[in-house]
């Protein structure tokens, strides 16, 4: 793209987002609508958030944030945590092979090993959660969903360059309560939720929910005849909250999840032979879109349990906090890495392990010119990884047992300390300068052993069969805001640095270089409107970021392959813009935009797939090799993203309503994985409008509503992850339109 049209798109974008602010500050069209609704007198609820660590108004922290509501998630059939794409500008959270991927303003990986996580933070309740396995779950319970955008450099800062994701259940009530619904949808789709809060005594009171949800799945197989892509599970948990006085509470809480997917990373070859590995052995691919044509066929199991103790005391102007979080996660994977019919190559693995977490933090309101907000963070993470492969490459059926197809075992540990503190100082009325810093220093140790198989196809010659590597790191990172509140808008500017913490992986080899850590720095700036009767809001952030020592995979001849190393930098910038309205107590109206430009600064000797061509320069596959993506796009990272949707609630009658929301979500095309492949550029998404709606029935006071729900409404067809490889072009279907009845009742 030339810099002129870029540097003139830039100046549009900040004049657009100048001018929203402009208005919002002298009194405009929006101010007078929300004036002109707020007559009927329908009550406006105002949204909290924590992206600060204690609860502020959504449109008071100096932070770009999504918030999304528990009405959000009901209404908009959000039911995995990944569904907040939907309703999120500025997130691609794909979950089409092995691992989730989530990606905030183009920041994220593909798949992330014990050792390496991910540089976009998941929390639940609190509590971080260091892998990506396990951070795919349905959403029980949950009293609120924000995302925040941006590196997270203080109060949420490890691994959060790209940004942090909160996700918080329901906690217990004084008040007797219950609720249940009950759905069944195209595919067999089944799903059971139930919740109950009861009350013990004045200072005790327990809550209870479960989930059962079923899937046939929507791909088929044709070598076997049988659904592909389908789940079955459930979810339990049991919190109980005691709260002898108004100063001081306590809640403890247990869950368990088990779910299992039937084939989860089935595909199929998208391309003709000379691409297509298993086409030269007779192998065709599948014709249909939903179908794949696979010789295994696995139930693969994902379980996941834990328990933690959240506390919390405010005596005077002083509060304490404290979360105690135990995690177990047991999660396994399996793909037919051929895609056809033949046993050429097949691999499984299995991936977990326990974390320990505690927090400690300590913050004040005294209301004058200085307020603070300190605390420390311990983690301790011991995971494991074991890989196997089989099939006729290796001369090994898939019907071996497991234990003689191992070729990788490791146990990864972490110990990661870090203690942050923020200074909110006030030296002018309206006028707020938040100072703080964060300080981490992280210990790994990877201990690994290598079965004959792996180290005659994956490490150098001599390498040993077992080994034990460390690595240790410490960094300090600051952050800087200056917020300015002008009544109708919040103004405010921050820089921020970041870091993904580097480490070791699950390699086949001793004797390789640790990866260092990765590196951002972001300045955003922002303004946030909203009308004074809280039924109109605009708020508007425009950020730029410089991303250094990426890590990355690159092509070493001197290592005899690809390895990873901290060979990339980056740089980003953009504007992003959410809106809500409400009309009036019937109708209200969202939107969200997202503008995002992004490139590698440098990315030199990028391993992709090149087209192999053979003495006559005819092309006969594909063949790993390098390429300089210098200049190049980030994968996930769409140019533009769009969502809108709208909340009707239509009066029946004296005493019964009827609710319809549809919500829309547009993205621009954009790469799957780094250089979208290689050179052939196959591994691309294009551009991409999702319509999904929901609605129903059902008296005034909310008893109870008889629904219905279509995702997908027009019908796409499109894909979740496509990938070049060796053995082809192999593609990842996204579920067609999917639509069901649900049956909900409260009291």
């Amino acid at each position: 793209m030339h810099r002129s049209f870029i540097k003139k798109s830039h100046i549009v974008l900040w004049g657009s987002s100048f001018a929203v602010m402009t208005a919002a500050l002298g009194g405009t069209p929006v101010q007078a609508a929300a004036a002109e609704a707020a007559d009927s007198g329908a009550e406006v609820r105002e949204i909290i958030v924590t992206a600060q660590r204690r609860s502020e108004s959504l449109q008071k922290v100096p932070i770009a944030v999504t918030a999304i509501t528990p009405e959000t998630i009901e209404n908009v059939n959000i039911t995995t945590v990944d569904d907040i794409e939907a309703v999120t500008p500025g997130l691609v959270f794909d979950n089409g092979y092995l691992f989730p991927q989530m990606y905030i303003r183009g920041i994220g990986v593909v798949t992330s090993t014990p050792g390496l996580e991910q540089p976009v933070a998941l929390y639940v309740d609190g509590s971080y959660m260091p892998r990506s396995n396990g951070t795919l779950f349905d959403m029980l319970d949950v009293s609120s969903v924000q995302v925040l955008k941006g590196p997270q450099g203080t109060l949420y800062g490890r691994n959060a360059t790209g940004g942090a994701i909160l996700v918080t259940t329901a906690d217990p009530t004084n008040q007797l309560e219950g609720k249940a619904s009950v759905e069944y949808g195209r595919f067999n789709h089944t799903r059971l939720e139930g919740v109950l809060n009861v009350p013990a005594s004045d200072s005790v009171s327990f809550r209870f929910a479960g989930l059962y949800a079923h899937d046939d799945g929507f791909v088929k197989n044709l070598a076997t005849g049988k659904k592909v892509r389908g789940t079955d599970g459930y979810t339990l948990r049991a919190k109980m909250k005691w709260e002898p006085s108004s100063e001081f509470s306590a809640v403890l809480s247990g869950e368990y999840q088990h779910n299992t997917i039937k084939s989860g990373a089935a595909g199929r070859q998208a391309a003709p032979a000379p691409f297509c590995v298993p086409c030269l052995f007779g192998a065709p691919n599948a014709p249909g879109f939903y179908e794949v044509s696979e010789d295994l066929t696995v139930t693969i199991p994902q379980r996941a349990k834990s328990v933690a103790l959240k506390m919390d005391y405010t005596g005077g102007d002083i509060s304490l906090g404290s979360i105690t979080t135990y995690r177990s996660i047991d999660w396994a994977s399996a793909s037919d890495v051929d895609h056809s019919a033949l046993s050429l190559l097949g691999f499984r693995g299995w991936f977990g392990g326990k974390t320990f977490e505690q927090d400690f933090q300590a913050s004040s309101s005294f209301g004058g010119m200085f307020d603070f907000l300190v605390g420390v963070q311990y983690i301790h993470d011991r995971a494991y990884a074991r890989q196997t492969l089989f099939g006729g490459l290796f001369g090994i059926p898939k019907d071996v047992p497991e234990i003689q197809q191992i070729y990788s075992d490791g146990i990864v540990t972490t110990e990661s300390a870090a203690i942050f503190g923020e200074v909110y100082i006030t030296p002018v009325e309206n006028l707020r300068l938040t100072i703080g810093g964060r300080y981490s220093r992280d210990r790994r140790q990877n201990t690994a052993s290598v079965s004959p198989l792996g180290l005659a196809f994956f490490a150098p010659a001599g390498s040993p069969s077992t080994f034990t590597e460390k690595t240790k790191y410490s960094k300090f990172t600051p952050r800087f805001v200056v917020a300015y509140d002008a009544g109708a808008v919040n103004l405010y500017a921050s820089y921020t640095k970041g870091f993904k913490a580097g480490g070791l992986t699950n390699r086949y080899a001793a004797g390789g270089s640790p990866l260092g850590q990765e590196n951002i720095e972001s300045y955003e700036i922002g303004a946030k409107f909203e009308s004074p009767d809280r039924r109109a809001s605009v708020n508007v952030a425009a950020f730029l970021y410089n991303h250094k020592d990426v890590q990355v995979t690159v092509v070493n001849a001197a290592a005899g392959g690809s390895v990873n190393t901290n060979a990339a930098s980056s740089r980003g910038k953009g504007i992003e813009i959410e809106s809500s309205y409400r009309a009036s107590d019937w109708l209200t109206l969202t939107g969200g935009l997202a503008y995002l430009d992004t490139e590698y600064r440098k990315y030199e000797n990028a391993t992709v797939f090149l087209i192999a061509t053979d003495a006559m320069n005819q092309p006969i596959g594909y063949v790993a090799g390098a390429e300089d993506l210098s200049g190049y796009r980030l994968p996930r990272a769409p140019k533009w993203t769009f969502t809108a949707g709208a909340d009707i609630n239509i009066p029946v009658g004296s005493s019964w309503t009827a609710r319809l929301t549809p919500n829309l979500r547009h993205t621009s095309n954009y790469d799957f994985v780094i250089g979208a492949g290689g050179p052939a550029r196959n591994d691309k998404q294009p551009n991409l409008t999702i319509v999904n709606l929901s609605g129903g029935v059902g008296p005034t006071n909310g008893n109870y509503e008889i629904g219905f729900y279509v995702d997908n409404l027009l019908d796409k067809k499109y894909y979740t992850h496509i990938a070049t490889s060796t053995f082809g072009y192999e593609v990842y279907a996204a579920p067609p339109i999917t639509y069901g009845l649900r049956l909900k009742a409260r009291y």
